[in-house]
Order: structure tokens, then sequence, then C-alpha cells
């Protein structure tokens, strides 16, 4: 039983980066899953008048959302009390086909996905891609199969700037198809769950982004944001936003 709640540790200032004039990106901060106080991957994107949510999780923002975009159901990144708290019935959820069953008696605006799907919606086209670990959390057990057809999304928002949130995954060979990324998302905290961040690093480093915000690693290992900047190429701006 994974328990998820708000971290005592988290800033109770909203971090937000501005890209452009019509772009800000938000994150509400720290959440505890379990006994981890740990950096979610938990985003609010506001572009030219659309609030879109991704993986929204014990947010401090109530702002209704236009669209909600959600990788795959594990709690740290699919909260139906969240989900409550922004939805409004205008709004569209984007998400797999695990997080679709579990909404099944919801009176949603749902479009499910899987890996390789184009949608378009107003003010935004959406790719989801694949997201998934190669390597084994124990024994052969793996903590994103392939099987599941888990996601994470490539948005292009209606000035063309492009956002990858790449949900769970490791560094997989389908990220060779993915180009001209202006921000990417990033996990970073390995233990077989998602990439570490020389894995984080090498695939930065390929897509050539020009802002990347590491995500998903737990607060005591802030010695890793510094490492993950380190490792990536200087031309690409680190953001991190706890």
């Amino acid at each position: 039983m994974v328990n998820v709640s708000v971290s005592n540790k988290r800033n109770p200032a909203l971090q937000t980066l501005e890209f452009g004039k019509n772009l800000k990106v938000t994150t509400w901060g720290a959440i505890k899953v379990n006994k981890a106080d740990f950096f979610p991957s938990s985003f609010q994107i506001l572009s030219k008048g659309i609030v879109l949510y991704i993986d929204p999780v014990e947010t401090d923002i109530s702002e209704k959302a236009d669209y909600i975009f959600i990788t795959h159901g594990h709690p740290d990144h699919f909260s139906i009390k969240t989900i409550e708290k922004i939805v409004k019935p205008e709004t569209i959820i984007i998400c797999p086909k695990s997080v679709s069953k579990k909404l099944l008696k919801k009176d949603y605006n749902i479009k499910e996905v899987g890996p390789g799907q184009l949608v378009d919606l107003a003010g935004i086209q959406c790719k989801s891609v694949h997201a998934y670990n190669t390597k084994n959390v124990f024994l052969w057990i793996k903590a994103h199969p392939k099987s599941k057809k888990n996601v994470g999304y490539v948005l292009t928002l209606t000035d063309n700037t492009r956002i990858y949130h790449t949900g769970d995954t490791d560094y997989i060979p389908e990220m060779e198809n993915i180009n001209d990324i202006d921000i990417v998302m990033v996990p970073i905290g390995g233990d077989n769950l998602t990439m570490n961040i020389d894995e984080a690093a090498k695939m930065v480093n390929r897509i050539r982004p020009q802002i990347a915000i590491p995500m998903h690693y737990e607060l005591k290992n802030k010695a890793i944001l510094s490492q993950f900047r380190n490792l990536v190429n200087e031309e690409v701006k680190v953001k991190s936003l706890e």
C-alpha cells in the first residue's frame, strides 16, 4: 500500500518557470510517499489561456483544468482526489487504459491513449509516447513494464513550443525518434524505477532541449541535482523547480 500526502518539507511558495511571454510551468512541490519526501512528476502548464496539468497529485492550485494528462496509474502520478479538485464539466482527461478503467464510475470526458497516438486538442497537439522500464526492480519484475502501455507526452502548443514529459521510464530506444523539444521534464531518481542521473543526462544531451526540469527524486538525495546539472551539456539550462 502506497500512501501519498503533502510533505512538510514542501516549499510554501509555488515554483514557476516562465518560457517566453505566454507559457508558465508551475509545480506545487514535494509530496510524501510513505515515509519518503519526494519531488513528484506533477506540473501545471499555462499557455495562452489554456490550463493543463500533467500527473497532478496533492496540488496547492485550484485553477480548473482544460486538460489533464496522466502518464500511468501509480499513486504518485494519479489521484482521483486531486482530479476532483481541478476538474470542470468541459475538462478532457487524456490517459492510458490502466487509468481510464479506474475512472469508469466518474462522469468525465476521457480520451484513452496508448504509445504512439496523436491527439489534436483545441490549442494543443498531443503525442503519447512509450514509457517503460528495461531494468528489473526485483527478480524479473519491472515497476513499469512495457506491456502496461504507460505513456509520456510530447505536447505542441499553439506557438509551436514543444514540451516532453517522459513519465516514469528508463532511457529507451523509442526516445531516439523524439526531437525538436524545447522543455523536457525528466526523472532522475533511478532505483530501477526511472532513469538515474547518468541515463537522464544522456537522454537530455541527445534531445538537446532548451530547458531540462528534473523530477521524480527523493529530497534527501538533493546532491543528484548538482550532479545531473554537471552531466548535462552547457547549452541546456537545468531548472530545478523544487
